[in-house]
């Protein structure tokens, strides 16, 4: 499966830092763009990785789309 989530980056060449706003639990610092998209990948990952077991085996998982006001 794969998903595309967002990447909010803020920071200058040397110290950026990003969060991911669909998983606001995964916060991330890198020297270079290329640094910090490879270790939000990585960060998503493990997330994910994590939270599997609290699903059960028989659970179904849809993604919907809700939309809000802006």
């Amino acid at each position: 499966m794969t998903r595309k989530y967002s990447l909010v980056i803020e920071g200058e060449a040397g110290s950026f830092s990003a969060y991911v706003p669909e998983l606001p639990a995964i916060l991330i610092t890198g020297s270079s763009l290329e640094d910090l998209t490879a270790r939000a990948v990585e960060a998503i990952r493990i997330y994910w990785e994590s939270v599997q077991p609290a699903v059960s085996p028989t659970a179904t998982i849809r993604e919907i789309e809700v939309e809000l006001p802006v």
